[in-house]
């Protein structure tokens, strides 16, 4: 009994440890599915994932691409932009502070300030100038001779109780029927010629007072001339009227020359030579810098060259006198200059004029002076120049004679002194 106990005893635990052992690999089975099936969830879900992030990550990329070039393309370029443009205009301020620097410094902007001053040395002195028309008997308005005639300046020296006297230029006197003057203001009225001179091509106008209207006469400036000295060479000066040709014209140089001489009846004048480029035609004065007349410019002539050259006032201050008061002057017809040191101790001499020639049925000629005699004394005492001698001759009346000391070559080649006795005579 107690061994049938434990065989069924044994049975029950062989049957327990059997069904165990049968229950393991059914576990295992519902396990290897469950992993299976989790796999197959895992992989679909992994597929699923991998479709979705494939199809949405390319948008996304694109979309952050985009964002990302949109904030490039905005935002960085704007303050890239914003510092080029400030500092753009950083430079440019210093440019421009630079240039203004530069611009106060340069030759140009002193070139400037310079011919703006000169206009306000000039400006009232171009009150004196006038323009100056003489109308012929040959002129004819039909065929328009008269229109196509230049102008002349003229300068307003001198002023009486009824008439200015102007300084002008000699056009054709002995053909001249009227003289008309314009003054600043535009207005024009009738004037006369007192006299002209042929060698200077000078000559001297006067205008009734009583033709010009109160606003003219108030407006008018006189120039002084015999406040003035003679320039010399490198002095500044200012040519105002028409030096170039055109009107109303104000340009500035230096005196370049007063080597050449201007010879005349009976004296010689130097010649004050410019770097200013003038006109054949050109007229007008030279100014000091201090706006005092200096000069008056000069006509051209065959090889005059084209810079602007003019005459001292200093020096003509004797002309333009006897001009105004229409008087003739002593003449005996020489056209001579004044030897220099070196060729006066050459010749044993203390001072000289050579004669370069004598106008044609002169007292000079009559008398037999000719071309490279020299001239040593004038009635007994030496000659200083060509205007000394024009001053001392303008001393004597027409109808006295003046004794002419003149060295002469003989046929030797050796200078010979002779006296002639020479006549003076008024032109």
């Amino acid at each position: 009994m107690k061994q049938d106990i434990n065989k069924r005893k044994d049975t029950r635990e062989y049957q327990f440890i059997q069904e165990t052992i049968k229950k393991q690999p059914r576990e295992r089975r519902s396990m290897a599915c469950r992993l299976l099936a989790i796999a197959g969830c895992g992989v679909l879900f992994g597929g699923c994932a991998a479709a979705t992030f494939a199809g949405v990550f390319p948008v996304l990329a694109d979309k952050e691409e985009d964002t990302q070039q949109k904030i490039e393309l905005t935002e960085t370029s704007t303050m890239e932009k914003a510092e080029a443009v400030s500092e753009a205009q950083t430079v440019e301020s210093e440019e421009t502070e630079q240039m203004s620097e530069e611009t106060a410094k340069s030759p140009l902007a002193f070139y400037e300030e310079t011919y703006k001053e000169v206009l306000k040395v000039s400006q009232e002195s171009q009150k004196s100038l006038v323009s100056v028309r003489g109308i012929s008997k040959d002129e004819d308005l039909l065929d328009n001779s008269y229109l196509q005639q230049g102008d002349s300046e003229g300068l307003i020296f001198l002023e009486t109780d009824t008439q200015l006297y102007i300084l002008t230029y000699e056009e054709e006197l002995e053909n001249l029927q009227e003289l008309q003057i314009t003054f600043a203001d535009g207005s024009t009225v009738t004037g006369e010629i007192c006299k002209g001179d042929e060698d200077t091509g000078l000559a001297v106008a006067t205008v009734k007072k009583s033709l010009l209207s109160e606003s003219t006469r108030e407006d008018i400036v006189v120039s002084d001339l015999t406040d003035t000295q003679e320039p010399e060479k490198s002095d500044m000066v200012i040519a105002i009227g028409s030096p170039a040709g055109d009107s109303d014209a104000v340009i500035y140089g230096m005196v370049t020359s007063v080597s050449e001489k201007l010879m005349a009846a009976d004296t010689e004048y130097e010649v004050l030579f410019t770097d200013m480029q003038g006109d054949e035609d050109g007229s007008g004065v030279l100014l000091n810098i201090s706006g005092n007349v200096t000069g008056m410019i000069l006509k051209k002539g065959d090889g005059d060259g084209d810079n602007i050259h003019a005459i001292a006032v200093s020096q003509i201050l004797p002309l333009v006198e006897r001009l105004a008061n229409g008087e003739k002057a002593g003449y005996t017809g020489i056209y001579g200059t004044e030897i220099d040191q070196a060729q006066c101790r050459h010749l044993g001499i203390g001072q000289g004029l050579y004669i370069e020639r004598t106008e044609k049925d002169s007292p000079a000629m009559k008398a037999g002076l000719q071309s490279g005699d020299i001239i040593s004394k004038i009635d007994g005492n030496l000659t200083e120049s060509m205007q000394s001698y024009y001053t001392y001759l303008q001393s004597k009346k027409a109808g006295e004679k003046i004794t002419l000391t003149v060295l002469r070559k003989n046929s030797r080649g050796d200078y010979v002194e002779k006296d002639y006795k020479v006549l003076v005579e008024e032109k």
